[in-house]
């Protein structure tokens, strides 16, 4: 009697094959065929199954997850499965329909009227470049492109060390090390010796004898004019120049050396100087507005006029090649000589270094025509008619009070100020000249004895122009000065207008309810 196969049930069931076959119209699917389908998927479950437990194995885990059936997919050259990562709660919804119970994944709901209230994130920034100095001179200034000391200190290497526990020995060596400056790194040791022989030559006229020590002296200057190879020793002889001059303004020939230096500095083409203005200008205004300088005889050199003209074409100088790279640069400047010229016990020379100061700056890169259509605009000119045009009475009051270190010096001063003046004011807008000019007791009256006297003898030679000029700066003011008080009259008359339409308004409804 022959053995009859017995029915094997497995865990993928005959139904389920029969679903699948239907599903991609494949209908009355056989029994045999549906049973040798689902023994065949039961085999590829298992094959599966196993290799994610070795997954498991070889990461260290007794749990399997997700990502063990996706890597034994991907060993099977299957697809993986997406859209379901490893977690401790399962990502399906139990769900219990009329034809059975389903798994499916819980998709979440979206409130449309939540989402058109919702602001809308604002609009990024386009796209920009900028240019900012990485380094100059090897040195990072601080500004917000670059890093900050912090941030560079945690990336700074650290010493090493040849022990984990520092004694007592080890840490008074350490607090006894001297620090080595970076300085001595950054110059090579010949451009040191060519700083201290250059600095001994600019230095000899102190100790040194005569034509030798000149010689030396214009050898030096005209090496920092023309040598191409000094950009790195540009800070040093900026601080050289400048310890100079404020450690010996009693010394003209050593301020006349520092200023020689800087000089030389800006005629040399190659040297990159614009980092370096705000150590730059302030030795040479020093120069000009101080009242330090010691007086000497007329026939010394250099006398104390002779520093103060060499300065004066020096800042004129600096202003001309780099105030319009820097708009701040020439307004400061300008503030800084009206405050020496019109302040307060400053001494005729200072006075008379400010108004040569202004000279150069009124005619040259802050000149401007003094026309109606320019008379608003900016510029050293404006600051020029705007502090001495409608205060030169105050400042005469102000010389004639400062002492004299020699005859002849307040009248000097005067006759600057009114060459600084003139030049600001001119060319004049083109106007009938006056018949005869106003008399020395009028002109003194409104300007001072000293401006007035000086506008009266240059009367046919600028003291016109000035004299008009300064009239109607004055006239502009008293116009402006009206015109603030009628605005405050008008403002009173309007509220008193206000006041008497009510008042009549009332009267009218008084009227009226009369009549009624």
């Amino acid at each position: 009697m022959a053995r009859q196969a017995g029915t094997v049930s497995g865990v993928w069931k005959t139904d389920s094959v029969r679903d699948v076959a239907e599903s991609v119209g494949i209908a009355n699917l056989p029994e045999d065929v549906a049973a040798a389908l689902a023994g065949d998927v039961e085999y590829r479950l298992w094959e599966i199954i196993e290799e994610s437990i070795k997954f498991m194995r070889h990461s260290r885990r007794t749990r399997l997850k997700v990502d063990d059936v996706d890597q034994a997919l991907k060993v099977r050259n299957l697809e993986p499965l997406w859209g379901f990562a490893s977690s401790h709660q399962p990502p399906f919804k139990r769900t219990v329909t009329a034809t059975g119970t389903v798994y499916h994944v819980e998709d979440d709901e979206v409130d449309l009227s939540k989402v058109i209230k919702t602001e809308v994130p604002s609009v990024p920034r386009d796209i920009s470049f900028t240019a900012h100095w990485l380094a100059i001179e090897g040195v990072q200034p601080l500004i917000k492109e670059n890093p900050t000391p912090q941030e560079l200190a945690k990336y700074a290497p650290k010493p090493a060390t040849t022990s984990l526990i520092p004694t007592a020995s080890s840490s008074a060596q350490h607090s006894q090390s001297a620090v080595t400056p970076l300085v001595k790194h950054v110059l090579s040791r010949e451009l040191q010796l060519y700083f201290t022989r250059l600095v001994d030559a600019l230095g000899s006229g102190a100790s040194g004898a005569g034509e030798s020590s000149s010689e030396v002296r214009e050898a030096a200057l005209g090496s920092v004019r023309n040598d191409p190879g000094l950009h790195q020793l540009v800070p040093y002889l900026i601080a050289w120049g400048g310890e100079q001059i404020a450690n010996h303004l009693h010394d003209l020939p050593a301020l006349q050396r520092a200023l020689d230096l800087f000089h030389a500095m800006l005629e040399n083409p190659t040297l990159f100087v614009e980092p370096y203005l705000h150590q730059l200008t302030p030795p040479i205004l020093t120069c000009l507005l101080t009242s330090a300088l010691p007086a000497v005889p007329s026939d010394v050199y250099p006398s104390p006029p002779t520093i103060r003209t060499l300065a004066a074409s020096l800042l004129h100088l600096v202003l001309e090649r780099h105030a319009y790279a820097y708009p701040s640069l020439l307004p400061r400047v300008t503030k800084t000589l009206l405050r020496g010229l019109a302040g307060d016990a400053r001494g005729l020379g200072a006075r008379w270094g400010a108004a040569r100061g202004l000279s150069g700056i009124v005619v040259g890169v802050g000149a401007e025509p003094a026309t109606a259509a320019s008379a608003d605009a900016a510029g050293g000119n404006k600051a020029v008619r705007e502090w001495i045009g409608g205060g030169l009475k105050a400042l005469g009051e102000l010389v004639e009070r400062e002492d004299e270190t020699y005859d002849g010096e307040r009248a000097e001063v005067v006759r600057e100020v009114f060459n600084v003046l003139k030049a600001s004011l001119l060319p004049m807008p083109s106007s009938p000249s006056s018949s005869s000019a106003p008399s020395l007791q009028a002109l003194t009256e409104r300007y001072g004895t000293l401006f007035g006297s000086i506008i009266s003898e240059q009367w046919d030679r600028g003291g016109r122009d000035v004299h008009e000029a300064v009239a109607g700066i004055q006239a502009v003011a008293q116009q402006e000065e009206e015109e603030a008080e009628a605005d405050g009259e008008g403002d009173g008359e309007a509220e008193g207008d206000d006041a008497e339409g009510e008042e009549d308004e009332e009267d009218e409804e008084a009227r009226s309810a009369m009549e009624e």
